[in-house]
């Protein structure tokens, strides 16, 4: 399970750093959303009120970015880490990572639920492959992996050109 969780953590930073500066437009739908004791937290979205709402987090990590001027950051919080990309002198937030089965998505996903669990929740419209559930909403999407029909990862991750 480590090493498929640390699989994930490779493939999202080198995603990262696959160069280009555009961000995509946001359209009408904003894409999915993590709440988190009462607070929105949407990817693609400017990072600095919801880090006056979530309060000082329990760690903290910066590093250049990739693909864009400025620094990549991330933040961790009790459950989750909320990652940014910086953009036009402001944070956006490019991911949501899960950590432990302390949160869940909306719609009551959290990390040990069923493949079933997941199906009924989100539908059958998802790429991805053998254990991976990809599913696109907006400017965003929501990327389950799972092993031995259980879920053993949840991200929300931004669709920003330079980042996927």
């Amino acid at each position: 399970m480590k090493k498929i969780l640390i699989g994930i953590i490779v493939v999202l930073l080198l995603a990262g750093c696959s160069g280009g500066e555009q961000v995509q437009s946001k359209p009408q739908d904003q894409g999915y959303v993590f709440n988190y004791n009462g607070i929105p937290i949407v990817v693609n979205t400017d990072v600095e009120p919801v880090l006056k709402e979530l309060g000082e987090p329990l760690d903290y990590f910066e590093a250049e970015s990739c693909a864009f001027q400025g620094l990549d950051k991330t933040y961790y919080y009790s459950g989750f880490e909320l990652t940014t990309y910086p953009k036009d002198n402001t944070d956006y937030i490019s991911s949501v990572y899960f950590m432990d089965d302390s949160v869940s998505t909306a719609e009551g996903i959290y990390i040990g639920s069923s493949v079933d669990d997941v199906l009924e929740a989100y539908g059958e419209d998802y790429t991805g492959g053998e254990n991976a559930y990809i599913y696109t909403k907006g400017d965003s999407s929501l990327i389950i992996i799972t092993e031995n029909d259980e879920v053993i990862s949840i991200t929300y991750q931004a669709l920003v050109e330079g980042l996927n």
